[in-house]
């Protein structure tokens, strides 16, 4: 009886939508379905705008070119360092 009355305590207080600590720590029983629906269209909003490992990997195929030079056009090779960086200004 004691545990009844409990949570018909939980069902009574208001939750705020935008909080998701009730969606992971309450039994979805308890959990009003509006809340519920809120919390799973904003789960399907992230998921949505998630990318693929196949896209991340085309994406980051096709980049663009850097027009900086690279490291290896900055070495020269010195009497004592094998490789000695030059920094132009």
């Amino acid at each position: 009886m004691l545990l009844i009355k409990h949570n018909k305590k939980i069902m009574g207080k208001r939750i705020k939508h935008n909080d998701l600590t009730h969606y992971f720590l309450r039994p979805h029983s308890e959990l009003p379905r509006a809340y519920l629906r809120k919390c799973e269209k904003f789960f399907q909003s992230i998921q949505d705008r998630l990318i693929t490992k196949k896209d991340a990997a085309y994406l980051y195929k096709h980049q663009a070119p850097s027009t900086k030079p690279q490291a290896s056009s900055l070495t020269v090779q010195g009497p004592g360092d094998s490789n000695r960086i030059i920094k132009e200004k």
